[in-house]
């Protein structure tokens, strides 16, 4: 299926997303004016740069150069610093980094301890909620006719397997520190699978797109909020269900929870910038809309800064109600 063919197919909440782009700008030059005149006279109460992490996945580039967006409308000195997952938390407990807007606690449990003990502050929930599963497209059911049970993964191996795997099967995943506990989840298991992990978001769809266009079997890691899952038809495989108990077992051998994504700050944000962190608490986006972004980001080409541009256009009664706080 190409790029092209996938744009068709896409629901209307993925597709219509920008399609008044010149009037949108338009209208948020006439934004940015009012939205100087409704900010609180002490803001910024420091001219430091408040350091937002930017991850290298789409929705993580737009969210977080949106935020930069906002607090640049409210006059702050905002900018984004590029990090990985495994590296965020410490930096942000340093006061290296200022501000995470994305940690799925689906994925990244660890924060909560952190949370806890004060290294770093729980600004609340995005509005997202994230989930990730190991995904297969539907026309491997023929072949392994025991899915989406995971018991069937062990008899159809060979199915899924590679040269690179030989007579274990493959499981794509993405890179390490995304976390998410897959080896010892294999390992408890008993699953017949090798690991194989990728470098980047595009690298992980590129490998599921090409599969889909071949029809060739796949089973990978996909993630809600996203257009990929939505779009392509497949299913996810059923383990056992979570528990606390599995998790705390650290056997993993169970699946993954669902969990809030919630903006995560250095300990002393809200003391050094109150302005900024009320506005960040209030800061909200739906798991439709992500989606939607991230496929036109996708499939449509169009650039993150162009979507962030659209976005505040269209949403001015949201964005100026934020930095009211």
């Amino acid at each position: 299926m190409s790029n092209s063919e996938i744009k068709r197919q896409l629901p209307k909440t993925l597709t219509g997303f920008g399609k008044t782009f010149a009037r949108t700008l338009t209208a948020g030059t006439v934004l940015c004016a009012m939205a100087s005149t409704t900010l609180a006279q002490d803001v910024p109460e420091s001219d430091d740069p408040i350091r937002v992490a930017l991850h290298e996945w789409t929705g993580g580039v737009f969210s977080a150069e949106l935020v930069v967006r906002i607090l640049g409308e409210m006059g702050y000195n905002a900018e984004t610093i590029p990090i990985d997952a495994s590296g965020i938390y410490p930096a942000l407990a340093a006061g290296d980094v200022t501000l995470d807007v994305e940690t799925w606690t689906s994925v990244h449990p660890e924060i909560f301890p952190l949370i806890d003990d004060g290294s770093v502050n729980n600004i609340g929930v995005t509005g997202l909620v994230g989930m990730d599963r190991w995904w297969f497209p539907s026309y491997v059911v023929e072949d392994c006719p025991g899915l989406p049970n995971y018991e069937a993964l062990n008899d159809c191996a060979a199915l899924f397997s590679t040269v690179d795997t030989g007579d274990k099967g493959r499981l794509l995943l993405y890179s390490a520190d995304w976390g998410g506990n897959d080896d010892e989840r294999v390992e408890s298991l008993g699953l017949n699978f090798e690991i194989v992990r990728v470098g980047s978001e595009a690298a992980l769809l590129a490998e599921v797109q090409s599969a889909v266009q071949r029809e060739a079997p796949v089973l990978a890691w996909l993630y809600e909020p996203h257009w990929a899952p939505v779009q392509f038809d497949g299913a996810y495989v059923e383990l056992p269900p979570y528990t606390e108990e599995c998790a705390a077992s650290g056997l993993f051998n169970c699946e993954k929870p669902t969990g809030d994504i919630i903006k995560i700050s250095w300990p002393g944000m809200e003391e050094k910038w109150p302005g900024a962190y009320a506005a960040l608490q209030a800061f909200s986006l739906t798991n439709e809309e992500y989606g939607a972004v991230i496929a036109e980001a996708d499939l449509n080409g169009v650039p993150v800064e162009e979507l962030v541009d659209i976005w505040m256009a269209e949403n001015e009664d949201r964005w100026m109600a934020w930095i009211s706080q």
